[in-house]
């Protein structure tokens, strides 16, 4: 083979659907999965800042409500096929993924109401971290120096960003950090259930299992629900369509034409982007305290990413060579 892929269409170029025009060579294709995801990281990253504006129209469940059970919706109307041919094991996965993701945007919801969507965009990135602790504890399997050396150089910048030297913690911040544990849990779930698992179900059961516990505790907390008009709207919409289904949809589909430590490292990339958007959008305080833990968060979670390339053998590529089918889509 010589890299390039060759369409069995009898088609020229021009007449080639999008899906066989794309394919040009392993490397190519890394390229523009490399990109849609520096996207996500991007949305995601606004994603702070649209929950934190919304909050000020909806409360937390009621917001969690509008955004998963919206996305509910646009997966019945885009795969509703698909996901009647859903499996029993399929199901049961989604439903673990989705009370893992419930728990950690319930928390992270909740302690934006009290912290600034900057700091909540790194405290977040916290996860990165805590994954191969958590698979540490659960498969027996020493994670490494780095990783170990990273955790402590991770939780230094948390402690950073969450304490205030002029007053108590910030109960936000507290929140927010017990979230991520919810958060890497739920990505080790999804590692487990979407080894022989089909996406598009998980994806649609964990989006309808958040949606249904949020609405639920939204009734249990006897706060009513009142539609606000186009107050909030722009922010619901954003965290909706782009922050939650098209996100998800994308990231699903690119890292199967990229290395897991680029999916990783330009993923991390949205603790960034939250930051900036906070104060940009926002107008939200950043000081130079705060500045040193992002610092140390976003170092840690680059150097655990890493690792695992500056351990590995020389002269091996590992690019993805061989392209998506379309049922994966």
């Amino acid at each position: 083979m010589n890299g390039e892929f060759r369409s069995t269409s009898n088609r020229d170029q021009g007449g080639l659907p999008l899906s066989q025009a794309l394919r040009l060579t392993p490397r190519a294709r890394m390229w523009f999965a490399d990109a849609a995801l520096l996207v996500c990281a991007f949305l995601w990253g606004l994603g702070f800042v649209a929950m934190k504006s919304g909050l000020s129209a909806y409360s937390t469940w009621w917001l969690l409500l509008l955004r998963f059970g919206g996305g509910t919706l646009l997966m019945l109307i885009f795969f509703a096929r698909r996901i009647k041919r859903a499996c029993g094991k399929d199901l049961c996965g989604g439903a673990v993924i989705g009370l893992l993701l419930f728990m950690g945007m319930g928390l992270q919801t909740l302690g934006l109401n009290y912290t600034t969507a900057g700091k909540q965009a790194f405290l977040t990135a916290g996860y990165v971290v805590l994954v191969p602790l958590l698979l540490w504890a659960i498969r027996r399997v020493f994670p490494g120096i780095i990783t170990l050396a990273c955790s402590l150089v991770c939780f230094a910048g948390m402690a950073l960003l969450t304490s205030d030297l002029a007053g108590p913690i910030n109960i936000g911040d507290i929140l927010t950090v017990i979230s991520t544990f919810f958060f890497a849990g739920q990505i080790i779930a999804i590692g487990y259930y979407a080894a022989g698992g089909d996406p598009i179900v998980l994806t649609f059961v964990q989006f309808l299992v958040t949606a249904t516990l949020s609405g639920s505790m939204g009734l249990v907390s006897g706060d009513p629900f009142v539609w606000q008009g186009t107050r909030g709207l722009l922010s619901v919409v954003f965290a909706t369509f782009f922050g939650t289904f098209a996100c998800f949809l994308i990231q699903n589909c690119a890292q199967k034409f990229t290395l897991p430590s680029h999916a990783a490292l330009l993923l991390g990339l949205e603790s960034v982007f939250g930051l900036l958007g906070g104060i940009l959008l926002l107008g939200e305080v950043f000081t130079f305290r705060m500045a040193v833990g992002c610092a140390l968060i976003f170092s840690s979670v680059l150097l655990v990413e890493l690792a695992p390339l500056l351990r590995a053998p020389h002269g091996g590529s590992s690019i993805p060579a061989s392209p998506p089918r379309e049922e994966d889509f």
